[in-house]
């Protein structure tokens, strides 16, 4: 596992290099907006379901170079989340008129952030000119943060199989579907959101563990998916229009679970050189 670990690196930096240095070889670079539906369970902090629709920026980019196929894809939405039932903080207040005892309920707010950075280095196993498909590598790396009264954060470095399909319908028409899966990487998630009692006790006892929260992942405490199918339209042999549906299912199982659920729609501009 640590010589492919090592190797990987290394092949994927050469043809990145090659890429570019070759001329008369196209690559593609593109930006766009995209909107997510998104639920997710943090349990480090409350076992209710929260929900998130929002604007998401993207940034992506390929380059073709014989039988390889790299790729590029970067995106991050940050807003309120909210829940389905009422949860809430009950004030207690004085009304100084009536000189009466009343209750305030708060409800707190709860800022969700979602990033996420993959490349993926792919070789071309099947298919033909019309439909390539592709079979290959990616790292990737995914921050979950929640901030409510005290924040909930994760943070996972992975290296995922990944898989790329091509329909190149005509000259000015190409759809793309792809398919990341994490097999193994490196997690750091803290089993407590906040500082309490608990919290100050654990870290004079072992305060190098609690600034190392970290842990191996793989198939035994770390599941999920993550896919996408972009369609894109040549304007001209410098820019294209692109337009996707992106999805993501994702749990981790430590220490205690958080599960999310993301579908995305999402269109931009690109550009081919």
């Amino acid at each position: 596992m640590k010589k492919i670990i090592l190797i990987l690196p290394a092949l994927i930096l050469f043809n990145f290099v090659q890429a570019g240095a070759e001329t008369g070889k196209p690559f593609r670079v593109g930006a766009g907006l995209g909107y997510s539906f998104t639920g997710y369970r943090e349990e480090t902090y409350s076992d209710v379901n929260r929900y998130l629709n929002t604007l998401t920026y993207i940034i992506d980019g390929n380059i073709e170079k014989g039988m390889f196929f790299h790729s590029l894809n970067i995106g991050f939405f940050m807003g309120n989340s909210k829940i389905n039932a009422s949860e809430a903080v009950l004030w207690e207040d004085y009304d100084p008129v009536k000189g009466e005892a009343f209750y305030v309920a708060n409800q707190t707010q709860y800022l969700a952030i979602r990033g996420y950075l993959e490349y993926a280095l792919d070789y071309r196993l099947w298919g033909n000119d019309t439909f390539p498909g592709y079979l290959g590598g990616a790292f990737r790396g995914d921050t979950y943060l929640q901030f409510a009264n005290y924040p909930g954060i994760t943070g996972l470095i992975s290296l995922n199989l990944h898989v790329t399909q091509k329909w190149i319908v005509n000259s000015d028409n190409t759809f793309l579907f792809s398919v990341s899966l994490p097999v193994f990487g490196y997690a750091v998630r803290p089993p407590y959101a906040g500082a309490d009692a608990a919290i100050i006790k654990y870290a004079s006892e072992r305060p190098m563990k609690i600034l190392t929260m970290g842990e191996v992942i793989s198939l035994h405490n770390y599941w999920a998916v993550f896919g996408g199918l972009n369609y894109q339209h040549k304007v001209n042999s410098l820019v294209s229009l692109y337009s996707g549906l992106g999805f993501e299912l994702s749990r981790i199982n430590f220490p205690r679970p958080r599960t999310d659920a993301i579908l995305r729609l999402n269109s931009g501009l690109a550009f081919t050189f």
